[in-house]
């Protein structure tokens, strides 16, 4: 009993420092549960929200073959293989068949019986083309369509007698056709009979692949789709393909999932082929979806370039705030410490009290500390999973960890001799094994920053060409603020030293006694200023990443989409840019986009209007609108063009050297001369050759060769997502529009730089209790130096201000050390971060270190305040105690 009183009275004497342990394990509690349990979810968010995002055949993956005479037992054969190759938890699939266009005889209208031939009006004229149907058999089609009128082909009854076969039309094909319920079409050896017509319930859906002919009704001289029964498709003079259509069940994907799938659609086409039963002609596998997914996760392994970063960043800052609370603890502790040992306390039994210390504070920290981390994503990022598993292994080992140091401590100091040597007091064996650590971080970090820069970033090519992170590569970051925030640590004595010194020689107490308080006892300033520096450090380093990678991002999908909005893919252009002309406030430009040759190497032609690019293409790299310049203002008697540096490299070409641009062997070849040489051309990947529109119609023309047109659009929109999503709508030619988000990687990266902000802000949190804890181990060990001063006469104002310098020098100069050390490490890192988290940019884009600055000042700027008012309230202890009448207590 009167032990545990003793051990009571103990914490109760150091409770401010083991405030401050509560307050430490609290941070890494809850920042760490935010860190973990968020990358986790966003990862799965992330990588739903882009698979889901494919539309048409870019969110599925279809196999074709041609229909059998036996189609029952080839839908048997194909059933059975997907069934066994591709797993139903997180892929569906469904079987349908159509024809090719079929020829139509004759169509006649039920209200007055007229027939009219195919191709021809009423009145007997032929002055169209012949029009062709596509039937389409789809069992589970009401489950993504509706019906406008009439019933569906399966509840209409047929009429065997006469051969009519009921069917059930697109409203498009109707309305473009004439047809209404009751109309019969004559085919070559049949007769439909409309019982009804239909929508799509979106067209955009990757169930229906993207097909222009269902978002619109008719397509390439074809109208339909016409939904029959399936043996309605027998016998029909075209040929009909059987299609088996896989789509993703989104809710059920997960990154182990999805990589799994890519394997599951890579076995699939050859397990059908080798299927008895499945036919033999022509069996070809189509669609997106493997792409999408391998894109997606190869931008979730972009992004494991990042997530260690922040965790690593703040169990940095975290245990060393525990390490140098764990060493303040035990010194204010020596001589109670040296007391107890010479009255026969054990070792073990000083370090149990000391570690149950840690538990007893720590424990119901870590508690609270995991659950408003939890708390906050559930309320900041609702419907993302959680684990609950994450916040309880964060919460015990951010106690394990304050256990472990404290205790650590605790046993170095117990195990001091009680009678000590003149080595031993002065730290000369404390300071010679601080010097050896900081010199083996040092070596680390070395190594590791070597490894980093020879990979480019911490991501590693493994051998079934999938990436993995190196183990050391990725704690350089740290590793290099670790490093120079222990050499800057290691200086500060000496600093210290030379500022008393200078400070002496001046009359008066401040600033000399705070400066030589901080020279003579730098082990317990040590606590606040190392995590301070570390805080700073990891604040700059987090501004520069967020910053780089926020630029680099921005021009990779700039280049990768050029306008705004790109449209491709439109069977009649000239309905494409009628349509987007129509919009409101955008600016349209027709681009042309080919393959050509220019000397050895193939490029890609990108010719649009340079005086428009700006417009429909703000936000393109500096280079680019250089280049721009550089042609405008070109000589043009010879095409002036601006090529990529791949491009300039291959053929030896530089600004002002002539090259011959060969277009194609039915379009001939012109000669150009270099105006200007960029990082890359927008929308041409590697490769690129950028050029004015007219003036390349103007040298194509004076070289006898035959006139490019325009093969796609660019959109410069107040709106781009309006653009995409009419477009979507009505599908004008069959286009398809692509925004810039679509190639930006930013909902894959975005949650992991949210993450290092959170752990760079807990580092400076943990910093904050550091200071705070330091703070009230002054307040308690110096009482008596107040006293002795006040005796002497100092004035207890002057005391006051004399303990706010002191706390003010020690952190306002660890602020400035620790900006400094950011911004080394951010030199050394940033821009390969930046880099590896979006692996989709061109090679020779080189990305720029740039700050994020209003968060690194916002984050800087409560950290000052909160450190501040941590330093005036201890000020304000000291005035207060130096003025107090009473007894004086002398020691």
């Amino acid at each position: 009993m009167a032990s545990a009183r003793l051990a009571l009275a103990r914490a109760y004497a150091r409770s401010g420092v083991l405030a401050g342990v509560a307050a430490v394990v609290l941070v890494l509690a809850g920042v760490g549960t935010a860190i973990i349990d968020q990358t986790a979810g966003a990862a799965v968010t992330g990588l739903r929200d882009r698979v889901a995002a494919a539309a048409g055949a870019d969110g599925a993956v279809r196999w074709e073959i041609r229909r059998s005479t036996d189609p029952e037992a080839q839908a048997e054969a194909g059933a059975a293989v997907l069934d066994r190759t591709l797993p139903a938890e997180t892929i569906e699939w469904e079987r349908s068949a159509e024809s090719a266009p079929v020829p139509i005889a004759a169509a006649t209208d039920a209200a007055d019986g007229i027939d009219t031939a195919a191709g021809s009006e009423p009145d007997g004229t032929d002055d169209s083309p012949e029009t062709r149907l596509v039937l389409l058999a789809d069992p589970a089609i009401a489950e993504r369509a509706r019906l406008v009128e009439g019933v569906w082909p399966d509840a209409a009854s047929a009429d065997e007698a006469s051969a009519v076969v009921p069917t059930a039309v697109h409203q498009g094909a109707a309305d473009a056709l004439g047809l209404a319920i009751g109309d019969t079409i004559e085919l070559v050896d049949r007769r439909l009979q409309i019982v009804g017509t239909w929508l799509p319930d979106d067209a955009r859906a990757p169930s229906w692949f993207g097909e222009p002919l269902v978002a619109t009704g008719s397509a390439d001289g074809a109208a339909g789709p016409f939904l029959v029964d399936e043996p309605a498709l027998d016998g029909l003079p075209v040929a009909v393909r059987v299609r088996w259509t896989a789509t993703p069940i989104i809710d059920a994907l997960t990154p182990d999932t999805a990589r799994e799938l890519t394997g599951d659609f890579a076995r699939t086409a050859p397990a059908l082929a080798a299927q008895p039963g499945i036919g033999e002609d022509g069996l070809s596998r189509l669609g997106g979806l493997p792409a999408t997914i391998d894109a997606a996760t190869a931008g979730l392994d972009a992004v494991r370039a990042i997530t260690p970063l922040p965790l690593l960043l703040l169990a940095a800052a975290g245990i060393a705030a525990l390490g140098r609370l764990g060493t303040l603890l035990a010194g204010a502790r020596r001589g109670e410490t040296v007391l107890l040992r010479a009255r026969g306390a054990a070792t073990r039994q000083l370090v149990g009290w000391q570690a149950g210390e840690a538990a007893a504070v720590g424990a119901p920290a870590a508690v609270l500390g995991a659950a408003a981390g939890e708390l906050g994503l559930l309320l900041l990022r609702p419907g993302e999973p959680r684990s609950l598993a994450i916040a309880a292994a964060v919460a015990a080992a951010s106690v394990l960890v304050a256990v472990v140091l404290l205790a650590a401590s605790a046993w170095g100091e117990a195990r001091r001799p009680v009678t000590r040597s003149t080595g031993d007091d002065s730290g000369r064996g404390t300071r010679a094994a601080a010097l050896g650590g900081t010199i083996l971080v040092a070596v680390a970090a070395a190594v590791s920053l070597w490894q980093f820069r020879l990979y480019g970033s911490p991501l590693v090519r493994t051998a079934d060409g999938g990436t993995a992170v190196d183990p050391l590569a990725v704690l350089a970051p740290v590793l290099v603020l670790l490093a120079l925030a222990l050499g800057a640590l290691a200086c500060t004595p000496f600093v210290s030293r030379l500022l008393e010194r200078v400070a002496s020689a001046r009359p008066g107490l401040v600033p000399s006694l705070p400066l030589r308080q901080l020279a003579r006892r730098a082990p317990m300033f040590a606590a606040a200023s190392f995590t301070a520096m570390l805080g700073v450090a990891g604040i700059v380093l987090t501004a520069a990443v967020a910053g780089s990678w926020q630029r680099f991002d921005a021009d990779a999908a700039a280049l990768a989409t050029g306008g705004e909005v790109r449209v491709v893919g439109a069977a009649d252009p000239a309905a494409a840019a009628e349509a987007a002309a129509a919009l409101p406030e955008v600016v349209v430009e027709p681009v042309v986009r080919r393959e050509i040759r220019v000397g050895p190497e193939t490029a890609t032609l990108v010719a649009t209007g340079l005086d428009l690019l700006p417009q429909v293409a703000p936000g393109l790299p500096d280079d680019v609108q250089d280049a721009i310049g550089a042609i405008e203002a070109a000589d043009a008697s010879l095409l002036p063009v601006a090529i990529d540096e791949r491009l300039s490299a291959g053929t030896s070409a530089g600004p002002g050297d002539r090259i011959s641009l060969r277009l194609g062997s039915a379009d001939g070849t012109i000669d150009a001369r270099v105006a200007a040489v960029v990082q890359a051309v927008p929308g041409a990947g590697e490769f690129g050759v950028l050029a004015d529109r007219a003036e390349l119609d103007a040298a194509v023309t004076e070289a006898g060769a035959r006139t490019p047109s325009a093969d796609e659009l660019w959109i410069g929109a107040a709106d781009p997502n309006a653009v995409v999503a009419a477009f979507d709508r009505e599908r004008p030619g069959g286009a398809v529009a692509l925004a810039r988000d679509a190639s930006s990687t930013a909902s894959l990266v975005a949650p992991a730089i949210t993450a290092l902000w959170l752990g760079a802000i807990g580092a400076l949190a943990a910093a904050l209790a550091a200071l705070i804890a330091l703070a009230a181990a002054l307040g308690s060990s110096r009482r008596g130096e107040v006293l002795v001063l006040r005796a002497l006469g100092a004035p207890a104002a002057m005391q006051g201000r004399a303990r706010f310098a002191e706390l003010a020098a020690a952190v306002g100069t660890a602020i400035v050390l620790g900006a400094a050390i950011g911004a080394v490490a951010a030199w050394a890192t940033a821009a390969e971060l930046a880099r590896a988290a979006v692996p989709g940019a061109p090679a020779a884009l080189a990305p720029a270190i740039v700050l994020d600055w209003w968060p690194l000042l916002a984050a800087l700027g409560a950290f000052a305040l909160a450190t501040a008012a941590v330093a005036l309230v201890a000020a304000r202890a000291v005035t207060v105690a130096a003025g107090r009448p009473g007894r004086e207590e002398v020691r």
